[in-house]
């Protein structure tokens, strides 16, 4: 496989080096690539690259984190877009958004699921993007319930979790190629929201109280 050099490369050293961890990761996913092999790679001194990156994971904790930028970027865009008095849509908009992110930051989302080679969760700075993630579907989640289209004894942690498992689970399916073999001929990133829609939508009708079922739009 052929690797970036900085030869006729009109991104900045940053970008650069950022693609090229992320690419050496699709390689070899099982460790981390020093700083030394992606200043060879880039062309650049490694002294130069390691006073921007001093230890071999600093590269990798910037990547990701300038991936978890966008995303909440993009979830804010999409749940922003929807009717902001149904927040059982702006749920779903929430969902689609996520799995537009890992199908374009496949690498990151995965760093994000698996504990190797970075384990993601237990770096403060990167944490708190997923916890805010948290925070905003349990707060849209609670006010569905306020408004008396989630059951008013329902368990909102549990039910944000319930719907974190499984959004993240299609967005894994869609970036590992698996959810193209479980439906031959869709399109497995418009198969995930349409997957992720139905789930929501079953879940707010389940919880409803009786005799006070909504349609949700989707």
């Amino acid at each position: 496989m052929r690797h970036p050099t900085s030869t006729r490369d009109p991104r900045g050293l940053h970008e650069r080096a950022i693609s090229t961890v992320m690419m050496l990761l699709e390689e070899q996913q099982s460790s981390i690539p020093t700083i030394e092999r992606i200043a060879g790679l880039l062309g650049e001194p490694e002294d130069r690259m390691r006073t921007l990156y001093p230890q071999d994971r600093d590269l990798l904790i910037v990547g990701v984190e300038g991936a978890l930028v966008v995303l909440i970027d993009t979830c804010t865009k999409a749940v922003v877009q929807v009717d902001p008095r149904d927040p059982i849509a702006q749920f779903v908009a929430l969902g689609h958004a996520y799995l537009d992110w890992a199908d374009r930051y496949p690498m990151p989302f995965r760093l994000l699921q698996d504990s190797t080679p970075l384990d993601t969760m237990s770096i403060p700075t990167l944490r708190r993007y997923m916890e805010s993630l948290h925070d905003l579907m349990m707060r849209m989640l609670k006010r569905a319930q306020e408004e008396g289209r989630l059951h008013p004894a329902e368990n909102i942690e549990t039910l944000t979790l319930s719907a974190r498992c499984f959004v993240s689970g299609a967005a894994r399916m869609v970036v590992d190629g698996r959810l193209r073999q479980w439906a031959p001929g869709a399109d497995p990133l418009t198969m995930a929201k349409a997957l992720t829609a139905d789930f929501v939508r079953r879940m707010a009708r389940s919880s409803q109280p009786q005799g006070r079922h909504k349609p949700v739009a989707v």
